[in-house]
């Protein structure tokens, strides 16, 4: 499968014809936004930094961590967008969308925040709704292509 992560929006005719396909093209835009994949890995290896007192873990540890997996949104991000075999560059703006999506996931479980007293756990439950709700209602992607039309 070539760029599993990339958001392209349904054709004009398409659009006429399937108005009932609006919440499944909304919730396909939803789960491609947000990098589950590196939240996942995220949270093994805040399993792994977390084990023992919290005090004797250093905070470069999770700084590191941090940085790591959103470096690896980006690398993922940009490579599952891009779609070699129909001459495709990545989607920047869905690569920068998945980017903020992995931070405010983040951010809502406190860890490094927390530790840089940053965290306000409410603030980063609202976020994370807000977020994941309003974004995919803006961002549609591109224009669907003749050869991509479903």
């Amino acid at each position: 499968m070539s760029a599993p992560f990339r958001i392209t929006r349904p054709s004009i005719k398409r659009v006429a014809a399937d108005k009932a396909d609006g919440l499944k093209d909304y919730l396909g835009r939803l789960i491609k936004l947000i990098p589950a994949e590196v939240i996942s890995l995220y949270l093994v290896g805040k399993g792994v930094i977390a084990t023992g007192q919290a005090s004797e873990t250093p905070l470069s540890y999770w700084i590191v961590w941090t940085v790591f997996c959103l470096v690896a949104v980006l690398v993922v991000r940009i490579f599952g967008t891009a779609d070699p075999k129909e001459n495709q560059p990545p989607q920047i703006l869905a690569v920068l969308i998945a980017c903020v999506s992995y931070l405010v996931w983040i951010y809502s479980m406190g860890d490094v925040f927390a530790l840089l007293n940053l965290y306000e756990p409410k603030l980063g439950s609202l976020m994370v709704l807000g977020w994941s709700f309003v974004v995919p209602y803006f961002y549609k992607g591109d224009r669907a292509t003749s050869r991509s039309n479903s």
